[in-house]
């Protein structure tokens, strides 16, 4: 009753934060204002991006978007000088008759390429700094300066607070996301807005290129209701980039004998509006890196010793395109592309779910073609009413292949077995299609409302045949999960302040099957069939107390439904769990943003306090048993405080440096456990871990980071660049930390990594190479228990750039 109490409180609370704009009557419907769009080229035609275009003698501006569009609303009706700046152009003046109430579209502004910094207005802010200033608890990481680098696209988050990148091995390994203590599924990946969770294995953050990107959003709590989906404690959106023309060519070779190419390009037409954006990449590694294992004796099949070998069966590969074409800026429409992605990947797999296993014919095999649709109108129908829509129908096969009649070690012996099969005699195919559905409709009541609403459908079958056991009564079985998620939400954006409000309604059916009375002479299957409906709601709020300082705080009562990949499992490591029920969450986040300009000097910092109050926690464990395998779990109730801070600055676009760290403390908070199946002692037991730490994840760790640069080095147009980056984990444990004596803990070791980058580009960065060592101290570095990452590692990355 006291919780219910306090969600109950704690939301008014937001509301009567919010009464005011309520009643503060439109200042456009007050004074009678209206909206000007329109477009800024050069003396070709062409678009001229991110340059300044304000209304002179007010405070409104913005800056042109990649096809040189801009739009200013709240404008003044009447005769309004708009004024058109920005660095390497000549300033412009342009006459726009403003009609109340309306849009009015002006003609396209032509600028000449002349530098007259005298005269820049600075008015505006970048996409990234708008972000930042609303009320959700976000992050963001503008990638354009690490296109150099050869660094994964996944990884570059870890430079982010509270965030940690979890990866078991070498190039294409598994790897987790985790933020302010949820990880794997818990949080939400999109790209552009579009849930990732169906991609397949091929097209994830570690494949895909960094040159695809334009910033990276990170949502620490609650997220804007338009980006749709489940995600219980935060999400991560990649922005791709919205240049109109461009080409981005790149080519890395590394150890282990990792190769990785990657093109990035797009074409605008802008007289018709015909678009096509495209995205490849390919990439190869041996993953041959050296590890510290156990030694077993394949005739004894004694532990003899540990040393130092290198893998022998983890060669990984893999292909992708992401293709879309169609129009943009048309009457009709904001946008309307068609495309599709089509990836690959092949991998073989060294161990199980520790180094324990060693395997040295296990296979691993993905595809994915996922066709979609994508169309954005506004001021549909009327003013203020804007529409997008996101279909896709994802079709992901994977093959798992274990075989081989044979037992492996470490040292690349083997010797016969009594059975087929390292792990589990298998020659699966596992054929996962999902059809999803996205619309978001947005109104906007006045300069200061916007009210949204938005639907996510999903339905995902699953279907398996097995070749080593196609009688399998199992596979015969068809397994389906659907979800659907609807939100509504209002929000408030003064000069001063902003806040949002939203509600969410969740559906969960699913149909799967269970093993009725295992190792009984009764063993049988049974068909089973599950719905479940919840309710989510949430507030955010943000008030900048001065002009540099900015509070923020939210809440949300939060809930995630079960993935098809932790009901049904993958076939191979992951066991199945078709009992999983959703997991819900009360989630609180507080902070402080403060950023002061002092000349050439930029100072940023932030900090942030985190309340997770999360019951039926799905919990991802490992059975330490002869072949180990993963799986999911819910637990009761977990209890998670913690605190992150930042600091960031920046000398003259010369010096950029910045530091994080996060501690999380991560409780199971279940006091009693029912007791089934017993007729002792009652229904209900104590807990043994109850105030326990979770285990098997980092609860203290940070990040720095320096990079410099320098230009016109000896030619005019080049850049000379050097960045340096440091990653500390406090060591935890594997196992409840209560649990046995400390001398029989499993424990993740802390680790301390180094990694450093040494850039060129010439012809402002039309020509670039960098030379990139990770791991420099060539650290043993584990993310999971006994699973080795790889060690020094050094990659040449060479880049061509056309705009």
């Amino acid at each position: 009753m006291g919780k219910s109490i306090f969600k109950v409180r704690l939301c008014c609370f937001f509301l009567l934060l919010s009464i005011p704009a309520f009643l503060y009557p439109s200042v456009q419907q007050r004074q009678g204002k209206g909206s000007v769009t329109g477009r800024v080229v050069d003396a070709y035609k062409n678009p001229v991006q991110n340059v300044t275009v304000a209304v002179k003698g007010t405070i409104y501006g913005t800056f042109t978007n990649e096809n040189g569009v801009y739009s200013l609303s709240n404008i003044p009706s009447g005769n309004q000088t708009v004024v058109v700046s920005g660095t390497g152009v000549k300033p412009r003046n342009v006459q726009v008759l403003v009609e109340p109430g309306k849009v009015t579209k002006a003609p396209d502004i032509e600028v000449d390429n002349l530098v007259e910094l005298d005269e820049v207005y600075v008015v505006g802010k970048s996409e990234s700094r708008k972000k930042q200033e609303q009320a959700y608890a976000i992050s963001v990481l503008d990638v354009k300066k690490a296109y150099i680098q050869a660094t994964p696209l996944n990884k570059l988050l870890n430079n982010i607070s509270s965030v940690r990148i979890r990866e078991n091995g070498g190039v294409g390994s598994d790897y987790s996301f985790s933020l302010n203590g949820f990880s794997g599924n818990q949080v939400k990946f999109f790209l552009d807005g579009v849930p990732m969770d169906n991609f397949g294995s091929s097209f994830n953050l570690s494949n895909i290129s960094i040159g695809m990107a334009e910033r990276i959003e990170v949502y620490k709590g609650i997220l804007p209701v338009s980006l749709g989906g489940d995600a219980l404690g935060g999400a991560v959106n990649i922005v791709s980039r919205k240049d109109a023309n461009y080409l981005d060519v790149s080519y890395s070779v590394g150890s282990f004998n990792t190769h990785r190419i990657a093109a990035n390009g797009a074409y605008t037409q802008q007289k018709t509006g015909f678009t096509l954006r495209t995205n490849v990449f390919l990439n190869y590694s041996d993953n041959d890196y050296r590890v510290f294992v156990p030694i077993v004796d394949l005739n004894t099949n004694q532990r003899m010793d540990e040393r130092w070998v290198n893998r022998f069966h983890d060669r990984y590969q893999s292909a992708g395109l992401k293709l879309e074409a169609g129009l943009t800026d048309r009457s009709f429409a904001d946008y309307l592309l068609a495309g599709f992605i089509l990836a690959a990947n092949d991998k073989d797999v060294q161990t199980g779910a520790t180094m324990d296993a060693v395997y040295g014919g296990v296979q691993s095999e993905g595809r994915s073609f996922i066709p979609s649709l994508r169309y954005k109108k506004s001021n549909l129908l009327t003013e203020g009413l804007t529409f997008s829509f996101h279909g896709a129908y994802s079709a992901v096969n994977t093959f798992n292949t274990d075989t081989l009649m044979r037992k492996y070690n470490w040292l690349g012996e083997w010797k016969d077995a009594a059975e087929r099969g390292e792990r589990h005699y298998t020659d699966a195919e596992i054929n996962s299609s999902e059809w999803l559905l996205n619309a978001n409709l947005d109104y906007r009541l006045n300069d200061y409302h916007l009210i949204s609403l938005n639907n996510m459908s999903s339905l995902v079958e699953r279907k398996v045949f097995d070749e080593a056991d196609p009688e399998n009564e199992s596979n015969k079985i068809p397994q389906n999960l659907t979800k659907n998620v609807t939100g509504l939400s209002w929000q408030a954006d003064y000069k001063r302040w902003n806040a949002t409000i939203f509600g969410k309604l969740y559906r969960l059916q699913s149909s799967s099957y269970k093993i009725k009375d295992q190792y009984k002479e009764t063993q049988r299957l049974e068909k089973i069939a599950d719905e479940k409906t919840d309710f989510g709601y949430g507030a955010a709020w943000t008030v900048f107390i001065l002009p540099k300082l900015q509070a923020k705080l939210s809440y949300e009562h939060a809930y995630r439904l079960p993935e098809s990949t932790e009901m049904f499992g993958d076939g191979l490591i992951q066991q199945r769990n078709p009992d999983l029920k959703p997991e819900n969450s009360d989630n609180l986040n507080a902070g402080v943003i403060y950023e002061q300009d002092v000349r050439k000097h930029t100072f940023q910092l932030d900090a942030n306090f985190i309340y997770r109050n999360t019951n039926d926690f799905i919990r991802k464990g490992v059975s330490m048993t002869a072949n180990p395998t993963t799986g999911y779990e819910n637990l009761g109730n977990v209890l998670t405080k913690g605190v992150e801070g930042g600091i960031r600055y920046r000398w003259n676009d010369l010096l950029d440096a910045g530091a994080n760290i996060t501690y999380q403390d991560i409780t199971d908070n279940q006091r009693f456990e029912e007791n089934s199946g017993t007729y002792v002692g009652g229904n209900r037991i104590e807990n043994v871990t109850y105030k326990q730490r979770l285990p098997n994840i980092p609860y203290l760790f940070g990040h720095a980071d320096v990079g410099l640069k320098f230009r016109n080095i000896g030619l005019k147009g080049s850049e000379i660049t050097v960045d340096y980056t440091f990653n500390y984990v406090r060591e935890y444990y594997l196992s409840f930390p209560g649990l046995g004596s400390k001398s029989s803990k499993n424990v993740i070791p802390e680790q301390l990594s180094h990694d450093i980058v040494l850039g060129c580009s010439l012809e402002n960065g039309k020509y670039s190479i960098a030379l990139e060592c990770t791991n420099l101290t060539d650290a043993g570095l584990y993310d999971h228990y006994r699973l080795q990452k790889p060690g020094r590692a050094f990659n040449l990355k060479l880049r061509y750039f056309l705009k």
